[in-house]
């Protein structure tokens, strides 16, 4: 466990918010994380389809702008978050969560498992406000560049430790190094173009060029996939008491 950082960052806008939204829910080869953001898709579909006898209400753990409300087909669905920046929160709260043991059949926790203070005491709460026998959903960077000191990076092996007391895990790689090169470069080329305007026209067709390249390569070098795959997304049951 680290020190806890705190955030109270200002609200976005109803349009920053919906862009955000319709970019991760349909990303196009126009946007720099395109390859991230589809993998990301594909990985939830993959895993919500492993669940056919998971049953609502949800908990999207971090939700952010909800992104993948449309993909999750269970319901209701309640979205606990830090704070309003991405103003779709239905709690704002941090651990413990603040419902009651076995309140939920499913908890999604996408993209954030590795930015929190303690990950342990985040699994425990996932696990009691889990009915006995419900799932959690969770994704999580695999090959990355860490932009700031709080990002951890998890293995399968981190990840077999961590739900250790689980039933029936399941964790599957999404993409390969391809996927992450492109994130990297694509993300330099965005903030270079945001600083230099003389690199503006030329951002968009290098986009595109780069994730192509990086399909390609993913394409070509399958079996680095399975050895280093760009992230992971895990599927688990809560066990059932006995």
């Amino acid at each position: 466990m680290r020190v806890p950082v705190r955030l109270d960052r200002p609200r976005l806008s109803d349009e920053e918010i919906e862009r955000a939204r319709r970019e991760r829910r349909e990303p196009r080869p126009t946007q720099w994380d395109h390859l991230h953001l589809a993998g990301l898709n594909r990985g939830m579909r993959s895993a919500v389809r492993r669940l056919p006898d998971a049953e609502g209400p949800v908990l999207d753990l971090y939700c952010g702008t909800k992104p993948y409300l449309e993909l999750i087909p269970w319901r209701p669905l309640w979205g606990l978050d830090i704070d309003r920046h991405f103003g779709r929160a239905d709690v704002l709260a941090r651990v413990p969560i603040p419902f009651r043991d076995g309140s939920f059949g499913v908890v999604f926790c996408s993209q954030a498992l590795h930015l929190v203070d303690d990950p342990v005491a985040t699994v425990r709460e996932m696990e009691r406000v889990l009915r006995p026998g419900g799932h959690a959903i969770v994704t999580l960077p695999h090959v990355f560049v860490a932009e700031a000191s709080i990002e951890r990076h998890w293995s399968r092996n981190d990840l077999g430790v961590l739900f250790g007391r689980w039933r029936d895990v399941h964790v599957a790689g999404i993409d390969g190094p391809g996927a992450a090169l492109a994130l990297v470069v694509g993300h330099a080329a965005w903030l270079a173009s945001r600083r230099w305007d003389r690199l503006r026209p030329a951002y968009l067709p290098v986009v595109v060029v780069m994730n192509v390249v990086c399909s390609t390569l993913d394409a070509l070098l399958a079996p680095l996939q399975r050895r280093w795959p760009h992230s992971l997304v895990l599927v688990a049951r809560r066990a059932v008491a006995t």
